[in-house]
């Protein structure tokens, strides 16, 4: 028997029993085709071709898969093409297989290789960064936006994408307003790649299936981080922020700390209390005053974008919610006017006192 006669007869006798989770489907002169299957979302199949001169000449390799990305194949199949260069004039097919194999077990974040690749290029320009960790399978994400920085660490399953990905706690140097934020918007965008709609799905729509998560939260996070930095207060103008986080306020009594509405807008306390406490009062409440509908709204799962107009202040680009918080949540007009009232009256009347005693 020749060489290739010799290493069809070895994967058969080998392939099962070297490689555990393998199932040797084909084993031809023609072909051979080995699938791998290690857990749900790491399953491939290798098929592998002899060329001409053989084994002077590398192994004609090509990956399938239904669970793992094009941008990983693609990839994997350069590498696995490299590390066969060096069994050229060798018997070849076992070694490739094996290599496949431990690559397989020894790189568990190659599931999201492509999310990994998007998350990096939208990094980019930035001063953020993401790390991979792959014995404990999980990310480190660095994000930033100025002075202030999100570190969390990602843990990703084997059972990806149907399990969702998680992470315990981060370190955050943003106000925890905005940190209890972020934390809970990331975690519901997660939630709601994996778990159904409550609402009953329509005749028409296709049935329910989980989505890749790491992305989307990520994505979310790293566009907040860069957003907030910028953010101005609707009634001022003037940076929600301040310029350095030492300067960040936790005393929820002073004017500068911050409040967030459930529109998204991030006012400053002493703003939104001039704001709410003076006329006019319309009815239903007052209007957030900011000039466009913020991409975070809480009413958009966070996920929103802004409307483009070729006008200056359209109402299609003023936000037009109502200003609704727990603690500034006054909608009765009549109270709001009678409250004013009172305020003013005491105001004349200091004023009267301090005319007479002049």
């Amino acid at each position: 028997m020749g060489l290739i006669e010799d290493e069809i007869d070895e994967v058969k006798r080998l392939c099962c029993n070297v490689i555990p989770c393998s199932k040797l489907v084909t084993c031809l002169n023609s072909l051979i085709r080995v699938d791998i299957n290690h857990t749900d979302s790491r399953q491939l199949t290798v098929c592998i071709r002899f060329p001409v001169d053989y084994p002077q000449n590398k192994l004609l390799l090509e990956f399938k898969s239904r669970s793992m990305s094009l941008v990983f194949l693609e990839r994997f199949t350069k590498i696995c093409d490299e590390k066969s260069s060096q069994f050229i004039g060798k018997p070849q097919v076992m070694n490739v297989l094996k290599f496949i194999d431990s690559y397989l077990r020894e790189n568990p974040l190659c599931i999201v290789t492509e999310e990994i690749f998007n998350i990096k290029k939208l990094l980019e320009g930035t001063s953020g960064d993401l790390k991979l960790r792959q014995k404990s399978s999980s990310l480190c994400l660095s994000a930033r936006g100025g002075p202030f920085f999100y570190n969390a660490k990602f843990r990703i399953s084997e059972r990806y994408p149907v399990e969702r990905i998680q992470w315990d706690e981060c370190d955050c140097n943003l106000p925890q307003a905005l940190v209890r934020f972020v934390n809970g918007q990331a975690n519901e965008i997660a939630r709601q790649c994996v778990e159904a709609p409550l609402r009953k799905i329509k005749n028409n729509e296709l049935e329910f299936k989980p989505k890749p998560s790491l992305e989307r939260t990520l994505r979310f996070i790293i566009a907040a981080m860069k957003g907030f930095p910028e953010e101005r207060c609707p009634i001022c103008e003037q940076l929600s922020l301040p310029p350095t986080a030492q300067e960040v306020i936790e005393i929820d009594t002073e004017a500068k700390f911050l409040i967030r509405m459930f529109c998204g807008h991030v006012y400053h306390q002493g703003c939104l209390k001039r704001f709410m406490s003076e006329p006019p009062f319309p009815p239903g409440g007052k209007i957030c005053p900011a000039k466009r509908k913020h991409p975070r709204s809480d009413r958009t799962g966070g996920g929103g974008r802004l409307k483009h107009t070729t006008g200056t202040n359209s109402e299609e680009e003023l936000c037009q919610q109502r200003v609704t918080h727990d603690k500034w949540g006054l909608n009765d007009v009549k109270s709001a006017e009678a409250k004013w009232a009172h305020q003013q009256a005491r105001v004349r009347e200091l004023e009267e006192v301090i005319d007479f005693l002049q």
